[in-house]
């Protein structure tokens, strides 16, 4: 923890204008750092001291402000023109009369640090124990652009910035519900994100908001600099389970449509992605395209996606385990035998081409744009002519990988697919190492992982676990009509009791 912190909460506001700034100009390094700014005024009777964040503002905003601020304050002395008064009426006075939307006071040095730092102009009056603050904040952001992930065909191609105010906006333009509350806290004591948590009150479970509030709150952390990922692995306590219990997204009506069905949403500053809790393995497996399309359409997509999952995960086990138990091909299945001349065993090859493949995914995108293609055709001739020509990989392992990385890649949920590549791996490994055995030990401790992992107090497998049909595994494996939906799952509905 930083030393300052402690003293910043026990540092009081003092009347005398040179004491305060005296303590803030050395706290926050006025005149070595160049991008604070400190600005005296002295309007009338009064001396004051303003701090602004040079890059958080718009310069002609500021001065319109500080001359609404001097004809305020002239305007006050004018009506009090031989008559006593005090700063604390002044103060109130400029409170209401401010031409500005976001003006308030302040008693305590922390949150004056914490404005400075942040963009509002914080201004200290010269006998007047307290900061006037008015919010001129315009932080550098980038425009509204498609989301990066869950793209569609046909339908809302805005996706959410790296701009909190901007995300929470494209929210509630969706959601205008006054039931919707928005709790703005700061997490890290270095860093102070804002982080928003956002719920449907009387719809989410109350015992779940105040859960995800207190971990919030009480995220001890230096600072949010890496974003969304991690509050998730504080508030989650994440340690080595592969699968996501949480779910991420860039699209604003995904975000609504979460909070409508009672999930709770955190929108991080900084980040291009909010946090929807709690989830389950097969709400990562739905994709936005879905409720674009028409019922019929959404379900074969969904039922597609589910297929695709699986076989990313199975695909190169059970390719494993056919070509050791030849004899258990059908003659309509032969494409699964491959050649065994090659020095590597099988295993192997697998393995190389799952490594050669992140490879080539790494250095796709580290790659600079204007050399992507080019590496794309080396890559092309390497992990596809020259290894089989070499016999370092057969085609026929060629082919598989490839079909396997496209179907990991055909959930709209990253996190997810990067679990499927951990389980893969175990599955084929075991395969490899025992045969049949292998394979079955595999599966069932995939599946037993699945079973007991649970997303903020939720089962990851529900509805498969514990097994609900209406109003669960139905809704699941079937994508409705929209005058068909609507209303919580049984999940996450606010009762007590069992499931």
């Amino acid at each position: 923890m930083p030393k300052q912190l402690p003293e910043i909460e026990q540092q009081k506001i003092s009347p005398k204008l040179e004491e305060n700034v005296s303590y803030i100009n050395n706290l926050v390094g006025v005149g070595t750092t160049w991008d604070i700014l400190a600005k005296p005024f002295k309007f009338g009777r009064l001396n004051m001291m303003s701090y602004l964040t040079n890059g958080f503002f718009l310069t002609m905003n500021v001065v319109l402000i500080l001359e609404n601020l001097q004809k305020c304050i002239e305007q006050f002395e004018r009506e009090h023109e031989g008559k006593s008064y005090t700063l604390e009426d002044l103060v109130d006075y400029l409170n209401t009369n401010v031409s500005f939307v976001q003006v308030q006071v302040f008693d305590k040095m922390s949150d004056v640090v914490r404005f400075i730092l942040s963009g509002p102009l914080m201004t200290f009056i010269d006998g007047y124990d307290k900061c006037l603050m008015i919010d001129v904040r315009i932080y550098p952001m980038r425009s509204i652009t498609t989301p990066m992930m869950e793209r569609v065909a046909r339908g809302n191609h805005d996706g959410f910035t790296e701009t909190m105010l901007m995300n929470t906006s494209l929210i509630r333009r969706r959601l205008r519900d006054p039931r919707l509350r928005v709790e703005l806290m700061q997490v890290g004591e270095r860093g102070q994100t804002d982080v928003s948590l956002m719920y449907l009150k009387d719809v989410a479970d109350e015992k779940l908001v105040q859960d995800i509030r207190t971990k919030l709150t009480s995220l001890k952390t230096g600072g949010l600099m890496l974003g969304e990922q991690q509050v998730t692995d504080y508030i989650g306590r994440i340690k080595w389970n592969p699968y996501p219990i949480v779910r991420y997204t860039e699209r604003p009506d995904v975000a609504s449509a979460a909070l409508v069905e009672g999930q709770v949403v955190i929108v991080v500053d900084t980040t291009p992605e909010v946090i929807i809790a709690p989830t389950t393995f097969f709400q990562h497996l739905q994709h936005p395209q879905e409720y674009h399309s028409y019922p019929v359409v959404g379900t074969y997509l969904r039922w597609t996606i589910m297929l695709a999952v699986f076989v990313s995960i199975f695909m190169p086990g059970v390719f494993l385990l056919m070509n050791a138990h030849p004899s258990w091909i059908p003659k309509g299945m032969a494409f699964f035998i491959a050649n065994k001349k090659d020095p590597l065993p099988l295993w192997g090859e697998l393995l190389i081409a799952e490594i050669a493949l992140d490879t080539l995914k790494l250095a796709v995108i580290n790659t600079p744009t204007v050399l992507a293609s080019a590496v794309g055709i080396v890559s092309a001739l390497l992990f596809g002519q020259f290894s089989t020509q070499i016999q370092l990989l057969q085609p026929e392992v060629l082919v598989y990988m490839g079909f396997v990385m496209i179907a990991q890649y055909a959930t709209s949920s990253y996190e997810l697919g990067s679990a499927n590549q951990i389980s893969r791996l175990w599955i084929m490994l075991w395969t490899a190492a025992l045969g049949w055995i292998g394979f079955v030990i595999g599966t069932v401790s995939w599946f037993v992982r699945l079973a007991t992992t649970r997303s903020f107090g939720k089962p990851y497998l529900w509805p498969l676990i514990p097994f609900r049909w209406r109003d669960g595994l139905r809704d699941v494996v079937i994508r409705w009509p929209s005058y068909k939906l609507g209303g919580v799952p049984e999940i996450l509905k606010r009762r007590r009791g069992r499931i």
